[in-house]
């Protein structure tokens, strides 16, 4: 038992346990399994439209 790891006994079984937990993480809390560039970039999108809708309420452009 000496020299093992929590992970597995060899060096491929704790890679194959790191990309387990690399997949695992990428989609816990991402009910679409989308990336974290696609997730980011919506996020972009989201705060481009908000503020974009603000400048036009803002202006006058659009009433409530």
């Amino acid at each position: 038992m000496a020299g093992e790891g929590e992970s597995g006994r060899n060096r491929n079984e704790r890679q194959e346990h790191d990309r387990e937990s690399r997949a695992y993480q990428a989609t816990t809390g991402n009910p679409y399994h989308l990336s974290r560039a696609v997730r980011g970039a919506a996020a972009v999108l989201a705060v481009i439209t908000v503020v974009a809708l603000t400048g036009l309420f803002v202006s006058g452009t659009f009433h409530w």
